[in-house]
């Protein structure tokens, strides 16, 4: 879905993207916002307040904790839609391949939550942030996915707004569906980070110029849609993960 062409139109005369967000009503609304070239530039954005709403009802998006915990690893996209209760022409994973990235590339690297008890912290860092800084909620999927695994996971990119480097995000709450009685919006997300799940902490620059600032040994470094031969900053980058001993997924974007 993500690969839609823009150049195309709809007989509303809306890109045919545009076209398919506005089909579910949610076109330029929050957290949908940076998903189409109608929405803000990156770098043109001084912050990352946007409201953590799917803005879609509960029958289409995870807004609360699943009904039933996983007794297997997930192995698709319809057993996740299966495991969610979702229908299958929901859009949500238009967002959520982002956190379920993560879960793959920690499955895939034998990283499994089996092996975790609440006291354990998954590491991860993730290099080249870009729109999904303005997505950041749906990351507490994370949370049905390693319940009781504390999750910290520092973005770091050119990107990251300069008056937001070195913030850290507590998330403990899934974003909210549309209908407004329902219980997602009644769980308020705590600032007490002993009490979230999820951490998200925020560093501006280049990976191998931040690295220090970081926390060090890091389970997993995920570098989704790089571009290794765009951008030559990376080359500093690999030679520096090249001598660390973790597990290393580089995702292109073809």
């Amino acid at each position: 879905m993500c690969s839609a062409n823009f150049h195309s139109y709809s007989p509303s005369n809306l890109p045919l993207w545009c076209f398919f967000l506005e089909s579910f009503k949610v076109h330029l609304k929050g957290l949908w916002k940076s998903e189409c070239r109608c929405g803000p530039e990156i770098s043109s954005v001084k912050d990352l307040s946007i409201t953590a709403e799917w803005n879609m009802e509960s029958s289409l998006c995870p807004c609360t904790e699943p009904g039933n915990s996983l007794s297997a690893p997930l192995a698709s996209w319809e057993e996740y839609y299966r495991w969610r209760s979702l229908p299958l022409h929901s859009p949500a994973a238009v967002l959520l391949h982002w956190p379920l990235t993560l879960y793959h590339c920690l499955q895939l690297s034998r990283i499994q939550a089996s092996r975790c008890d609440a006291n354990d912290t998954l590491r991860i860092h993730y290099l080249g942030p870009e729109k999904e800084l303005l997505q950041l909620p749906v990351f507490a999927e994370l949370l049905a996915l390693f319940p009781g695994v504390h999750l910290c996971i520092e973005l770091v990119g050119p990107t990251v707004p300069r008056s937001r480097d070195g913030e850290v995000l507590n998330i403990s709450s899934y974003a909210h569906c549309s209908a407004e009685s329902c219980c997602c919006r009644s769980f308020a997300a705590s600032e007490d980070v002993n009490c979230s799940a999820l951490t998200l902490k925020l560093w501006k620059g280049v990976y191998h110029e931040r690295y220090s600032d970081m926390d060090s040994n890091p389970h997993l470094i995920v570098a989704p849609n790089a571009g290794l031969a765009a951008y030559p900053t990376w080359l500093p980058t690999i030679v520096s993960l090249s001598l660390q001993l973790t597990s290393l997924f580089h995702i292109l974007g073809l």
